[in-house]
């Protein structure tokens, strides 16, 4: 007996030859999805739609029976790491933007503007909070109509953030494990790309790696200098007149500091951590702090809290809610 061919099997093939797994491409499938459903022109183009949503790939190439896929042209910005290429996180970065302007569905038309001066908006976030901390910086965002959720499984090698601006709106993704605090200034530095205008149109800034403004790339230095700025005040690098040798210590003279400055106490331990070379004992201190230790999780509890989800279709909310699942338990 002849097997029948299935043509959704070409899809996946060129899908795999652009970067995109098999595996990885059901998932943005619906639950409801059989291939056999394929075999019909009508369930076929269905396919070749969700796939196009879902990768940000131009949908007249996927309706060509074969040749390479074109992704949907845009501003492409890739902040990376030595030893990484565009190639590496470029299926993954357009993964997110589709993610990102799904999201964008579910959010408010007129976004508020990310002030130029971060000084500017840690003063109007002081009036209500006693620092600026990942919570209050994400209720911030989700009240100016910026969507902020963490996606941990990628098609390809993995980012730290993007932005994504899409008709003139603005959604950050964020995607490296981590704490609040580290997620805290990941976003901070993201909203750096934003308030400096640094996306002139609809496209993204890739940001492969957070915090490496001394490569001499001129944004990064800003959005570097934005979220030092916004979540201290001003230029500020700690140390410590005495020797901290536990983390504990560390933990100690940073909240001191930070009930005083107004500051959030994981920055400070981070920001001496990376000041003074002593990223184990700043993970250590880390964990003396009270309340949720995983940053995905806050980022995503907040993004649901924060969605219109009646905004969005089943099949929308499937997919971003596939997206996120494996961040964090929700």
């Amino acid at each position: 007996m002849a097997t029948t061919f299935n043509p959704i099997d070409s899809l996946y093939a060129r899908l795999n030859a652009a970067g995109i797994s098999t595996g990885f491409a059901r998932k943005v499938l619906p639950a409801w999805w059989d291939n056999a459903v394929a075999l019909t022109p009508s369930g076929l183009q269905q396919a070749q739609m969700y796939f196009a949503r879902s990768f940000n790939i131009d949908l007249a190439s996927l309706a060509q029976p074969k040749g390479e896929l074109q992704f949907l042209g845009a501003e492409r910005k890739f902040k990376l790491s030595r030893n990484v290429t565009q190639a590496d996180v470029f299926v993954s970065a357009h993964y997110v933007t589709a993610m990102a302007k799904l999201a964008l569905h579910g959010f408010k038309k007129t976004q508020a503007t990310v002030p130029l001066d971060p000084v500017a908006l840690r003063t109007a976030l002081l009036r209500q909070n006693d620092c600026v901390s990942l919570a209050a910086l994400l209720a911030w965002c989700a009240e100016a109509g910026i969507p902020v959720l963490h996606i941990d499984k990628l098609p390809g090698k993995k980012m730290t953030g993007l932005v994504v601006r899409e008709d003139d709106r603005f959604a950050i993704v964020l995607s490296k494990k981590g704490t609040p605090a580290h997620h805290l200034f990941h976003l901070a530095h993201e909203l750096g790309h934003i308030g400096h205008g640094h996306l002139k149109s609809n496209g993204f800034v890739a940001d492969q790696s957070i915090g490496g403004a001394d490569t001499g790339d001129a944004d990064e230095k800003e959005a570097d200098a934005y979220a030092i700025r916004l979540l201290n005040g001003s230029e500020a690098t700690y140390s410590s007149d005495t020797v901290l040798r536990s983390g504990a210590e560390l933990y100690r003279a940073a909240l001191t500091m930070a009930t005083r400055e107004k500051i959030d106490v994981g920055h400070i331990i981070l920001n001496y951590g990376n000041a003074q070379n002593a990223h184990p004992l700043a993970a250590v201190a880390l964990k003396s702090i009270k309340g949720e230790s995983d940053g995905a999780k806050v980022v995503n509890q907040a993004f649901f809290k924060a969605i219109n989800t009646a905004a969005l279709s089943e099949d929308q909310l499937d997919l971003i809610t596939t997206a996120v699942a494996n961040s964090a338990s929700l």
